[in-house]
């Protein structure tokens, strides 16, 4: 039910070395000028690796992006809306970023977005409530 976040795709499998791309999107999105998304993993698992910029923020004038992945098993990616004279916001669904992972070890995993610390605002710094939150599984074979 949206607004949401979710993964793209949903479900990947993959085999022990392999590197590999998810998306990290949100669903019928109003009004939105940031977003902080924190991702549970496994780090036994999941080798972090890179991230780039989504698309969400297309016509902002710079959109601020930064991620942290220092943090044990969490992924946190922040991503601003710097707006012009026209553009104050975005809306729609889009990818905030393309995270890229290592499969480490064989088995199945998660990636998960958590609550509260996953949250979006608006041009005034109002929240925006997420109504649903998808989740990514990982097989490793």
């Amino acid at each position: 039910e949206p607004p949401a976040v979710f993964f793209n795709p949903h479900e990947i499998n993959v085999s022990v070395g392999d590197i590999f791309a998810v998306n990290l999107y949100v669903l019928q999105v109003d009004n939105v000028a940031g977003v902080h998304l924190r991702v549970q993993y496994a780090r036994e698992k999941l080798q972090f690796l890179d991230m780039e910029l989504g698309e969400l923020f297309i016509d902002a004038y710079d959109t601020l992006f930064f991620w942290d992945s220092t943090t044990a098993a969490y992924l946190d990616v922040y991503s601003l809306y710097l707006a012009t004279d026209e553009y104050t916001y975005s809306s729609g669904t889009a990818s905030i970023a393309t995270a890229y992972f290592k499969a480490r070890d064989l088995g199945d995993s998660d990636l998960i977005y958590l609550r509260p610390q996953t949250r979006m605002v608006t041009p005034d710094n109002e929240p925006i409530t997420i109504k649903s939150y998808g989740k990514a599984t990982i097989n490793v074979d």
